[in-house]
């Protein structure tokens, strides 16, 4: 009892320093909390993602026993910190973390303060890396060192494979055919007047609110009785792409418009004094200058194609022509039964991989395509 009564001042000197420090990490922040939260939001996404990763790699016995054994270890991280530095307070020196993070941000660019600042938030990082290295250098990895088994048990045996082609042959068609269709549409709609042209922008836009889930059955009654020939667009790669590709139209004809009209209209006027056509004036002139937004549409609709599951499941019954979802999907009910759940987590980071790589290459040229055309200048 004593001994809790000794700490209690220690305790409040902890909680008035801690207060202080978030006032002024606050108070030179004030312009960036959401930005924060979405950071802290992003790092668990993260960290969920890496304990995939692992797992996908791991044994079903290390599965089963201990899922979570990795990120266990860091229950040591005091003690470790302790027995390196000898510090028993180890979370104070961590409190001043976001101040000079907060400070670094704001000090003049160039300045040698804002320099000073930087190292010293690097030294401090490093501080606190070190021990979290040790704990890793010192745990037993062999248990998560089945990566190819895993890998070639989903890629082969699963089909994953097959699947993951399947995907990308939809995706591509799909995309360069929304791409190709709303581009013409857009620049339609922002450069030739023609009357009710305000009423369809304001139809796709409208559309855009309609839920995919409810246009299954309509869509259904619909295909089931489209062919052309002995071909049939029901339960085919290519009547999936164009379903894809017509469900993703409102979107880049809404994204385009405004993109065409921020390019220049004197570029239109001088080519048509030169005797160009309406058409020449968009293949020369327009589509190569809307480069940016085009590749923001695209990848947007690469990746709610490549993540779709709902009409791949309805509209493709065979299973030589089935997409990755679904393939993932078979794989997870047939693989829990099994008791092989590393051959699911690999397929799911199969799943995740194109996207997080879309993302992590094409994220200025997303960035770069959504805000322009949003000033006129």
């Amino acid at each position: 009892m004593n001994a809790m009564k000794a700490q209690i001042p220690m305790l409040l000197w902890i909680y008035c320093a801690l207060s202080i420090l978030l006032l002024l990490a606050v108070r030179r922040t004030r312009h960036y909390p959401l930005y924060i939260l979405k950071s802290v939001w992003i790092g668990f996404t993260v960290l969920a993602f890496v304990w995939v990763v692992l797992m996908s790699g791991a044994t079903n016995q290390e599965f089963a026993l201990r899922p979570a054994s990795v990120f266990g270890e860091l229950s040591e991280y005091p003690y470790t910190f302790r027995s390196l530095y000898g510090f028993h307070s180890w979370y104070l020196p961590l409190l001043l973390w976001l101040p000079l993070w907060s400070w670094a941000g704001k000090a003049e660019r160039g300045s040698r303060l804002r320099k000073g600042l930087w190292v010293a938030l690097g030294a401090l990082t490093l501080f606190f890396l070190v021990p979290l290295l040790l704990i890793f250098k010192r745990f037993d990895w062999s248990a998560y060192s089945h990566f190819g088994e895993n890998y070639a048990h989903a890629w082969r045996v699963a089909r994953m494979g097959d699947y993951f082609f399947n995907s990308i042959l939809v995706s591509a068609c799909a995309v360069g055919l929304s791409t190709i269709v709303g581009s013409m549409a857009a620049y339609a709609l922002a450069r030739l007047p023609f009357r009710g042209r305000e009423a369809l922008i304001a139809a796709l836009v409208g559309s855009m609110a309609i839920p995919g889930f409810l246009l299954v059955v309509p869509l259904y009654v619909m295909m089931r009785s489209w062919s052309v020939g002995n071909f049939s667009f029901m339960d085919s790669r290519v009547g999936l792409s164009i379903l894809y590709a017509a469900t993703s139209l409102p979107f880049t004809i809404f994204l385009l418009t405004a993109f065409f009209r921020s390019l220049p209209s004197e570029l239109a006027e001088a080519a048509a004094l030169d005797g160009a056509t309406p058409l020449q004036i968009f293949s020369q002139i327009y589509f190569p200058l809307a480069a940016p937004g085009l590749a923001t549409a695209a990848i947007f609709n690469f990746l709610g194609v490549w993540n779709e599951y709902n009409f791949a499941l309805v509209f493709v019954t065979n299973p030589e022509f089935r997409t990755l979802p679904v393939g993932l999907y078979n794989l997870q009910v047939s693989q829990q039964y099994a008791v092989n759940w590393p051959a699911l987590f690999a397929g799911i980071v199969l799943l995740c991989l194109p996207t997080f790589a879309i993302f992590v290459a094409l994220q200025e040229k997303i960035v770069a395509g959504l805000t322009v055309g949003g000033v006129k200048g």
